[in-house]
């Protein structure tokens, strides 16, 4: 699947459940995909705070399951990690910009 396909697969769902190994089920929103290095890449931001105030963001792989749903991967690799959400900020910073004139 394309990148502008999974946008439009994931655009209606605004929850996504990630079960830890532990069992305890967190609560993120779609953020975006992500296209990097030939993959796509799910962007997932936590639907609570951290204790700093802060939203956790989480790199997903999206692949499909043995059922043929699609599935969410979390991506271990730091290097990919950063990558994918440098270019997650580097599309929100376009999409802010996108809106202003030179007047402004």
């Amino acid at each position: 699947m394309s990148n502008p396909e999974l946008n439009e697969a994931f655009e209606g769902i605004p929850l996504v459940d990630v079960t830890g190994p532990d069992g305890t089920v967190f609560h993120f929103r779609f953020g975006a995909m992500v296209p990097y290095a030939g993959e796509e890449y799910a962007v997932l931001l936590e639907m609570e705070l951290d204790e700093n105030g802060e939203e956790q963001v989480l790199i997903t792989k999206v692949e499909k399951t043995e059922d043929g749903s699609l599935g969410f991967v979390v991506a271990e690799e730091e290097d990919i990690i950063q990558a994918v959400f440098e270019k997650y900020v580097a599309m929100g910073v376009e999409a802010g910009l996108e809106g202003l004139s030179d007047a402004e």
